[in-house]
């Protein structure tokens, strides 16, 4: 017969609810370099449109104003646009051929301000430079450059609120100061505009920034929330195994001990044993059981014990039952 094992111990199921760590949401820190490095990722992904429209607009920018501005003026500024709109697609390409860690995320996010920054100072030296003070259609065509390209940075450099103001303030203030400087009431219209205009692209632009922050956090939230979720999950099926595991383990013990009990029993059952006084008939040596019924005493012995009988004869049995072979048997005395 086998032993029972004993049923498993808890400490492998207690282990599973030991780590606090898994439990914890991300702290808030790490959660804000998350969402900073998602800020940078999507400035990064409007620069090829960035560039794109600085290197189409500022050569259209220049044929306009070929014949109003000295033809050096517009070269130097030119170059300027041309080499620093490809310094940025090489920063942009280097960032995406090899994607930095989220720590080193800040890092990149600075190099891209400063970029737009530097793009914020070109454009907004058209309003000094390369102002036409004589022409007014001209001046009507540089308000208009300047102001698409402006509204274009709110969608380009919104994910970070300072990369749109790095742009915008050095464009809108020369320009709106040229305008107010000229002194009439046309132009301190235009300028006044000009200003009006600049404010409201500075209030949709925030409103967009919010709107994205709250967005990105609410995304990071939910993959904090997502992530606990499904370790708590594994934790709760991990935990439901080892419990099915430990019901199965009782399941069999018991089983096991049912069948142990049941082997007792039985082999009790067939254990047959002769205790007491035997009533037995002083004559024919016959045993009366418990019914009151006579049996011989080979009968009754086999019927209530694991003893059998062998028939024999003894000496002197033989002597008087068969005398001519018990003479023969015995041993002279």
């Amino acid at each position: 017969m086998t032993m029972p094992t004993p049923p498993p111990n808890n400490d492998t199921r207690s282990a599973a609810l030991s780590p606090l760590e898994e439990r914890l949401p991300q702290k808030s820190g790490e959660r804000d370099r998350m969402v900073r490095a998602e800020q940078v990722k999507l400035l990064y992904a409007k620069a090829p449109m960035v560039v794109t429209a600085t290197l189409v607009n500022a050569p259209i920018l220049v044929f306009i104003l070929w014949e109003e501005v000295r033809h050096v003026v517009l070269i130097s500024w030119l170059l300027y646009m041309i080499t620093l709109s490809l310094g940025r697609a090489w920063l942009g390409y280097e960032y995406w051929l090899k994607p930095p860690s989220p720590i080193k995320e800040s890092r990149w996010g600075a190099w891209y301000l400063a970029g737009v920054a530097l793009s914020g100072l070109g454009w907004g030296a058209v309003g000094v430079f390369l102002f036409p003070n004589a022409s007014l259609p001209h001046q009507m065509f540089l308000a208009f450059v300047l102001a698409g390209m402006t509204a274009g940075s709110v969608a380009a450099c919104s994910a970070m609120m300072a990369g749109f103001l790095l742009f915008a303030v050095p464009v809108f203030i020369p320009f709106v100061i040229k305008f107010l400087a000229q002194g009439d009431d046309l132009h301190l219209a235009m300028g006044a505009m000009i200003a009006l205009y600049a404010i409201l692209l500075v209030f949709i632009a925030r409103a967009m920034n919010r709107t994205l922050l709250a967005s990105l956090h609410l995304r990071f939230e939910n993959r904090d929330l997502v992530a606990y979720l499904s370790a708590a999950k594994g934790r709760a099926d991990r935990l439901n195994d080892e419990l099915t595991c430990e019901i199965d383990e009782r399941k069999r013990v018991q089983k096991e001990r049912e069948r142990l009990i049941t082997e007792l029993q039985d082999a009790l059952a067939n254990i047959k044993v002769l205790h007491g006084l035997l009533p037995i008939c002083s004559h024919c040596k016959k045993i009366r059981d418990d019914e009151g019924g006579w049996h011989m005493v080979e009968v009754y012995v086999r019927e209530h014990s694991n003893a059998d009988f062998s028939h024999s004869i003894c000496p002197e049995c033989l002597n008087r039952m068969y005398p001519e072979f018990g003479k023969k048997n015995n041993p002279p005395d």
